[in-house]
């Protein structure tokens, strides 16, 4: 058990506020001119991010069970994000939003029953709602299924995010399943080609879950960037968006540091104030 003090969520402090990002872990890229339209009438515009260390690469989607998704791909080294939008439409992705373009925070039809403040702490952002339920639970319990080579140090990058206040994250191998009443996380890796992008995490908006985070290995990348990626999506999944200091592994396109930074740990209990277990 973590011992916490209760925090009152607050409003946005300093910077942008990002959207959403939602999948399931049978969700692909979209494919057809229904998803299209979908994504043209659900996405919103939205001010442009100020520079390419906040600028979300959305691709909305369907997943097989016909549920709408929104997955964040992180560019590879060297490429922007407008660059990346261009490699995933020239590979046949369709649902890429255009810069600026805020994605769907629920499903077609689906009643949103509350707007939450989308929140920011110092350099850190939240994946505005995009929130995991508490259960029966003080902390919202999160499961990382590892489904992995050894090449990507998942516990690592799991246990420093345990560390954080707020939220809970597990590490389980993919065998093992999560356990009732908890979320799910499945973690990937796999040759998915040199188009532009090291890792992706895909949610489905309006639903809890689960999730599914990939990780490229088309990449000849070392042992400090296979830690650095493997935390940067483990930290879209627990909800956080990208951070704009180099100092956490959130910060985008350029893979530096290895472990979240104090931002990321304080903004945490913010979104998830009941933290307690």
């Amino acid at each position: 058990m973590r011992q916490a003090v209760r925090v009152t969520a607050v409003l946005a402090v300093g910077g942008m506020a990002v959207v959403a990002l939602t999948t399931s872990s049978n969700a692909q890229p979209a494919n057809d001119q229904s998803v299209q339209a979908t994504s043209a009438s659900a996405a919103r515009p939205a001010a442009a991010a100020a520079d390419d260390h906040s600028d979300t690469v959305y691709v909305t989607g369907k997943a097989k069970d016909g549920t709408v998704t929104v997955t964040i791909y992180d560019p590879a080294a060297g490429v922007t994000p407008d660059q990346l939008r261009e490699k995933l439409r020239r590979s046949g992705i369709t649902g890429v939003l255009n810069k600026g373009q805020q994605p769907p925070t629920k499903q077609p039809g689906q009643k949103q029953e509350q707007v939450l403040a989308c929140l920011s702490y110092g350099t850190a952002r939240e994946w505005c709602d995009h929130r995991w339920s508490y259960g029966a639970f003080r902390d919202p319990q999160v499961y990382f299924l590892d489904h992995t080579s050894s090449a990507w140090p998942v516990t690592s990058a799991v246990n420093d995010w345990y560390q954080a206040v707020g939220i809970d994250a597990y590490y389980r191998w993919h065998t093992a399943g999560c356990p009732g009443g908890t979320h799910c996380v499945h973690v990937y890796n796999g040759g998915y080609g040199a188009t532009g992008w090291y890792g992706l995490t895909t949610w489905s908006p309006g639903t809890q879950g689960p999730v599914t985070v990939k990780l490229n290995d088309s990449y000849p990348l070392t042992a400090n960037q296979h830690r650095t990626i493997a935390c940067h999506e483990l930290g879209h999944a627990l909800s956080l968006n990208h951070n704009t200091s180099t100092s956490s592994c959130l910060y985008s396109g350029t893979y530096i540091s290895l472990r979240p930074n104090g931002d990321d740990y304080n903004i945490l209990p913010r979104i998830y104030p009941l933290s307690g277990t």
